[in-house]
């Protein structure tokens, strides 16, 4: 018969075999736990702090300061799993440690060591994409998808066939309520699905509305809507209007829809104004005074407070308080939202070409 402490050793070594076999079988399912439970979160980081370096941004355009932008160009996740076995064995007699001994141990450490990339946004290509107006193609598809287009028009559209939308209500200029009477009757075509965006076949960006399947209910809305952009009326007999629409002042020329549309950089103009700035840096003279909003900032809000700040959509740190969004402030964050998904578009167009310029490359270890 074996001696007692070689037999312990056999077990412990089939222990500790069967242990590291399913060990390397629980690796293998590591890979899709790590997805699982990083992917979210990384997602939601990028998320969050592509909000905050937005209305940082926004803010320091209030202050008549400059804000520089770093886009994430790559997040590269390097997991590492370690294992260790061990087994403690006792030689003489057992009475010398029986009890004290741990037959056999194992661990597994999981590691996560991200590095992540950004580019600098600047150049002359982003800001030509900051500073240009807001294409036709754009406006043509975020008005032709959503249930309500009327708040698109409101916000982006800075002129149709003469009718104005000033973005700020300066002591020569008013709300035209002629441009609130032309979103209304458009909206309510789209909705009753008599108002669509139509692209050119042969010219790839030329776009045109038609209105048709409107009579007999809907007459009296388009003569009054052609009336409006200074159009000629329709036939009784007409079915269907086509309106070829452009960037342009005014397209009644070319018996059409002329529109001057806002670009990015407007659109932060317009929310920076409804930033709520500290009284003492109003008595100061360090933030930028704005003129009464027009149609597209009234109702936003960016709020302050000295202490860090509850229930928000989006707060960043500065000048000694915070400034936010309120989570239930539904105008501010539809508004934010719109200006965040067309300043994205404009950071990759300008980021497309990044492998030219310089990457930051941090690594970050635990």
């Amino acid at each position: 018969m074996k001696p007692r402490h070689h037999q312990i050793k056999l077990y412990g070594i089939i222990l500790i075999t069967s242990l590291f076999g399913s060990l390397l079988i629980g690796c293998t399912t590591v890979g899709s736990s790590s997805i699982k439970s990083g992917r979210l979160s990384y997602n939601e980081a990028i998320a969050q702090t592509n909000n905050q370096q937005m209305l940082m941004a926004v803010i320091k355009n209030r202050y008549e300061e400059t804000g520089n932008l770093l886009a994430v160009s790559s997040v590269t996740a390097n997991v590492r799993v370690t294992t260790s076995t061990g087994i403690q064995l006792g030689f003489g007699d057992a009475a010398d440690y029986a009890g004290s001994l741990v037959p056999f141990s194992a661990g597994a450490v999981y590691e996560e060591n991200p590095t992540i990339s950004y580019i600098p946004v600047a150049g002359a290509h982003y800001t030509r994409q900051v500073f240009s107006p807001v294409s036709i193609s754009v406006l043509a598809q975020l008005g032709g998808t959503l249930a309500d287009p009327s708040y698109i028009y409101k916000v982006l559209i800075a002129s149709i066939n003469g009718i104005q939308n000033p973005d700020f209500l300066f002591p020569s200029s008013e709300l035209d309520p002629q441009f609130s009477r032309v979103l209304t009757i458009i909206t309510k075509l789209t909705q009753a699905h008599c108002l669509h965006w139509i692209e050119d076949a042969l010219h790839a960006g030329s776009y045109s509305i038609v209105i048709n399947n409107y009579a007999p209910v809907y007459t009296d809305e388009v003569n009054e809507l052609l009336k409006l952009l200074g159009l000629s009326k329709q036939s009784t007999r007409a079915t269907q209007v086509i309106l070829p629409v452009v960037l342009a002042l005014d397209g009644r020329d070319s018996k059409g829809i002329g529109i001057t549309t806002r670009s990015v950089a407007d659109l932060m103009e317009i929310l920076s104004a409804a930033i709520k700035v500290p009284e003492e840096d109003v008595l100061k003279g360090v933030a930028a005074v704005y003129p009464p909003p027009g149609l597209a900032g009234k109702g936003l809000r960016v709020d302050y407070s000295q202490a860090r700040p509850e229930h928000v959509t989006v707060a960043v740190p500065y000048r000694n308080g915070w400034f936010y969004i309120d989570e239930t402030d539904q105008a501010t964050k539809k508004y934010f939202r719109l200006l965040s998904a067309l300043w994205s578009v404009s950071v990759a167009d300008s980021t497309a070409d990044g492998s030219a310029r310089p990457v930051l490359t941090v690594p970050v270890s635990r």
